[in-house]
């Protein structure tokens, strides 16, 4: 995949959400649409999701870096996060650390749709979906995000949310990936729709 690609792939994103804002995620169940890129790619994606998925007239874009909010998350928690990394196998641990991670992910999304007025279209972007690895994955995530669903405070509505994913999908599968492009994370897409 080039860059070229990518930049098709996101101008083919904005376009969609431009066109089906609000019918995406009906076919799914959710408003999440995976976007998937080579971890080879994490700095080209990174600066043309800054160049694309740009707010306009149409939509407008937050951004919310996971990648900080785990960190944040878990300040003053070093040595709990350090045991848990040695053994993986203390899967209560993890399992509320990934909901910790997933309640700030609400609480930052929330934060960005608070002062949303009623004739924008809102649209949030999750990056740096790396930093879950190894306590956990996107799929993951999104499952406990879903449990209360971020919606527009004016509107009501649903609310898509793009996870920009390092891995790649399967050939000739439908809803598989594999997170940071490894094998042995080999999982299935949250109910949404894969890019």
């Amino acid at each position: 995949m080039t860059s070229t690609d990518l930049q098709q792939r996101l101008d083919y994103l904005v376009d969609r959400l431009r066109s089906t804002y609000d019918g995406i995620g009906h076919s799914s169940g959710r408003p999440y649409v995976y976007f998937m890129y080579h971890p080879s790619l994490e700095s080209q994606t990174c600066r043309l999701v800054e160049d694309q998925l740009r707010t306009d007239t149409h939509l407008t874009f937050h951004h919310i870096d996971v990648l900080h909010l785990t960190i944040e998350s878990l300040v003053g928690q070093e040595e709990q996060r350090e045991a848990l990394l040695n053994d993986p196998r203390k899967t209560n641990s993890a399992t509320g650390i990934v909901r910790l991670w997933a309640r700030r992910a609400t609480t930052a999304i929330n934060t960005c749709l608070e002062n949303t007025k009623e004739d924008v279209r809102p649209v949030v972007v999750l990056r740096g979906l790396a930093a879950l690895h190894p306590l956990s994955n996107p799929t993951m995530l999104m499952e406990f995000i879903a449990e209360k669903e971020p919606r527009n405070p004016r509107t009501g509505s649903i609310v898509p949310i793009v996870l920009l994913i390092p891995g790649t999908r399967l050939p000739q599968t439908s809803h598989v990936y594999l997170f940071l492009d490894q094998p042995r994370f080999r999982l299935n897409f949250y109910r949404g729709e894969e890019l």
